[in-house]
């Protein structure tokens, strides 16, 4: 019997939701499959910094909006106010139960899991980062994206934060300046404005949200100015004051 010429048919770079997703169909089609990640914890991006923690973020400050709201719905609610330490307890518990049945699920023998760094020798072929390579037929690069600085002069030096350590927060910070109006930037500028922060959006184009319509990116924005974000559209931003003592700021994930 001649041997296949690939040890695999199919290979996902990255066990993050397309990663996963491609290996558990491909798997179920009968192909010989193998994941590779080379991440400290498995879940990827979507489980662990972007999807699930913002909308779970998200959802308790819109209760927390609406309870303050009571009276417009007929609610007697004399005190409504945010908790950070009970909400990063809670978010952390539910991303924690995402993150475990996903690690289950990588390692329920379905295909084979590869904790491991790799770069391409070949189209063909992974170097991973033990030194052992493998061969496929096929492969799905679902890396991710990490976050990066924008070119903005003293930012690198200055006490920023990043999306993730804003998904992060224990505290309410008493102002916060957001750089960007892409989604996730809006995401955490009208999460961090509902908890208590006093926020300020700059936004380089003329309108946030510039990917998607100007008519739902100007609903979004009056949405913004009516719940008491200061929005800065048209705006770029020179440099980044060296001064001791300027307050932090936090921007979106961007890809790099």
């Amino acid at each position: 019997m001649n041997q296949p010429r690939y040890q695999y048919d199919f290979v996902a770079i990255g066990g993050g939701s397309a990663g996963f997703n491609a290996a558990r169909v491909a798997a179920a089609l009968g192909q010989r499959v193998a994941v590779v990640d080379g991440a400290r914890e498995l879940g990827g991006l979507c489980i662990l910094r972007g999807c699930m923690p913002s909308k779970t973020l998200l959802y308790m400050a819109e209760v927390l909006h609406l309870a303050q709201k009571g009276k417009t719905f007929g609610l007697r609610i004399p005190s409504a106010r945010a908790d950070m330490k009970a909400i990063h307890a809670r978010k952390r518990r539910i991303i924690a139960d995402f993150a475990s049945y996903r690690d289950q699920a990588l390692k329920s023998g379905k295909f084979k899991l590869i904790r491991s760094n790799a770069r391409f020798v070949d189209a063909h072929t992974l170097e991973l980062s033990t030194g052992r390579r493998i061969t496929s037929r096929h492969f799905l690069i679902g890396t991710g994206s990490k976050v990066s600085t924008p070119p903005v002069p003293g930012l690198k030096e200055a006490p920023f934060w990043t999306s993730d350590d804003v998904l992060d927060l224990d505290f309410i910070p008493k102002s916060v300046l957001v750089l960007g109006g892409g989604i996730v930037a809006c995401e955490l500028s009208q999460f961090l404005n509902r908890i208590g922060s006093k926020v300020t959006l700059v936004q380089r184009s003329q309108h946030i949200l510039r990917d998607h319509s100007e008519a739902a990116s100007t609903v979004v924005q009056q949405a913004f100015v009516d719940e008491g974000i200061e929005l800065f559209a048209g705006t770029q931003l020179q440099a980044w004051p060296t001064t001791a003592g300027v307050a932090p700021c936090a921007f979106a994930t961007t890809a790099s």
